[in-house]
């Protein structure tokens, strides 16, 4: 229970501010307060052991009760009120105490706790005003060090009072002190997790959309990657039938429908240790062979042909719709990389990409049409079926074979 309050008081504010990175300043501001105002509580209450006046007593409980308002302020949304709010009424306070015990004990030490304070509850974007105030309260714990004995008490008491007030500074001091390094080390390591997990999110997501041996050479050169690969399989498919469906289906069933079966060919794609590299519209792309050069690359583009057409099927007659696979496939050198600064995209290019859409193009639903260099590749394995000589636009004559299973 206390801990579910604590936290509730904690993190007032954090909705305020759209950066994670500065949320734990603001998580730190509030603990600070609830844990000084208790802190300081406790010590007040020490003073009605002590022969002072009540009134001591009385002005120092305002300072613990008054730091409750940072909470206030954070929860408000004023944020850099807060801080500033912190600094300054604990600023007041121990120039409260400083005057109050004279040279008789080392109060000033508390300014120390101050700048170490502000180091961590002003976020780097605001350190300007945190130099500022660094420097302003480590002067003025400079001028009562030098000055300090020159420093009258208000209240006097006698010796035996006196060693009890300075002893109690000095735990004060150090219990301040280690409760306040403890709690920053605890509420950075909660951030860095935070922030860990964060980054583990941002690592997968990219992973979807890039090979990981492509993000690593990015983040060690961010400029334009390309590579060729004299060896590597590509495959082109296309939804025959879905233009005619697009426009008789609601939107939203149209791109389920799409995501079902893309969805499946990823599935695949993964099995097989394939390279997605887009769809476009209805075109589903992929490549075997890179970005990690793999030998049985034609082999393993062959089974995953075989297997979309099954995925097609069994997706046919569950759903009723009247849709089949045109499929093309090309064996050669190509080029992959990624260009641009903006929704990078790894992509292929040459005369193997080209080759292997004109197979899906020139094919026939239902059919996964591949070429000579392909089929050379794959001839002891699968079963094929010749179709003949293609004239293919730009490129010429193709000879052509249907895939139809493997031996």
């Amino acid at each position: 229970m206390i801990q579910i309050l604590w936290n509730f008081f904690a993190y007032l504010g954090v909705g305020y501010v759209r950066d994670p990175n500065e949320h734990k300043h603001i998580v730190l501001v509030n603990s600070l307060s609830l844990f000084i105002s208790f802190f300081t509580t406790l010590i007040s209450f020490q003073m009605l052991f002590l022969p002072l006046p009540k009134i001591i007593f009385y002005i120092s409980l305002v300072y613990p009760f008054l730091l409750l308002y940072t909470l206030r302020l954070n929860a408000k949304g004023l944020i850099d009120k807060a801080r500033f709010f912190l600094v300054a009424l604990s600023y007041i306070y121990i120039t409260y105490v400083v005057f109050l015990q004279g040279n008789q004990a080392s109060a000033h030490l508390y300014y120390l706790i101050i700048t170490l304070g502000i180091f961590f509850i002003y976020p780097y974007s605001k350190r300007k005003t945190g130099y500022y105030l660094i420097i302003f309260i480590f002067l003025t714990f400079c001028f009562f060090e030098l000055f300090n004995h020159l420093l009258t008490p208000i209240i006097s008491v006698n010796d035996e009072h006196l060693l009890i007030r300075i002893k109690s500074n000095n735990y004060s001091f150090a219990i301040l002190l280690m409760g306040f390094s403890f709690y920053i080390h605890t509420i950075f390591k909660k951030a860095e997790l935070s922030l860990q997990l964060e980054h583990e999110k941002s690592n997968k997501l990219l992973e979807n959309i890039l090979p990981l041996s492509v993000i690593q050479k990015l983040r060690d050169n961010p400029d334009s990657i390309a590579e060729k690969f004299e060896e590597c399989t590509v495959l082109f498919s296309d939804i025959v039938g879905f233009t005619e469906m697009s426009r008789r289906l609601p939107p939203q069933d149209l791109v389920s429908l799409l995501n079902e079966i893309f969805s499946s060919f990823d599935d695949l794609a993964e099995k097989y240790k394939l390279e997605k590299i887009k769809t476009i519209g209805d075109a589903y792309m992929v490549v075997g062979g890179l970005p990690d050069k793999e030998p049985f690359h034609a082999e393993k583009i062959a089974d995953f042909a075989l297997d979309m057409i099954t995925a097609i099927q069994l997706y046919r007659e569950k759903s009723g719709y009247p849709i089949q696979l045109r499929i093309g496939i090309h064996s050669g050198a190509a080029i992959a990389g990624v260009i641009g600064k903006k929704k990078f995209i790894y992509d292929l290019w040459g005369e193997s990409v080209n080759t292997a859409s004109r197979m899906e193009s020139h094919g026939i639903p239902g059919q996964i049409q591949v070429s000579e260099s392909t089929y050379d590749r794959l001839k002891n394995k699968f079963v094929f079926m010749e179709r003949g000589i293609l004239e293919v636009k730009g490129i010429g004559k193709i000879k052509s074979f249907f895939l139809i299973q493997k031996i």
